[in-house]
């Protein structure tokens, strides 16, 4: 018969997300490359345009974040109800 296979518990686990970050190093950009989105855009003549647009959402991490959550950035793109503009862009902008 075979010994039971011995593992760490979580509580013996150190929590490394948890701990402070003491190297104090920025991160320049980090997000989401080339995730492709439904979106409605408004044509020449004032009609609806159905496509597909490729976007990179990307952020400045400061040194005091350990991280961000990307499902974030397709919250922001689903919450515009597909209908991108040049008017509601800058709103989207601050929300990342």
């Amino acid at each position: 018969m075979n010994a039971p296979e011995t593992r760490p518990t979580p509580a013996t686990m150190a929590d490394v997300q948890g701990s402070a970050d003491t190297r104090q190093i920025a991160i320049n950009k980090v997000g989401i490359k080339a995730i492709r989105h439904p979106v409605k855009v408004l044509d020449k003549s004032g009609g609806i345009q159905h496509t597909i647009a490729m976007f990179n959402m990307y952020v400045g991490l400061p040194h005091n974040f350990k991280g961000t959550h990307m499902s974030r950035f397709v919250e922001i793109l689903n919450s515009h109800e597909r209908e991108i503009s040049v008017e509601n862009f800058p709103a989207m902008l601050r929300e990342m």
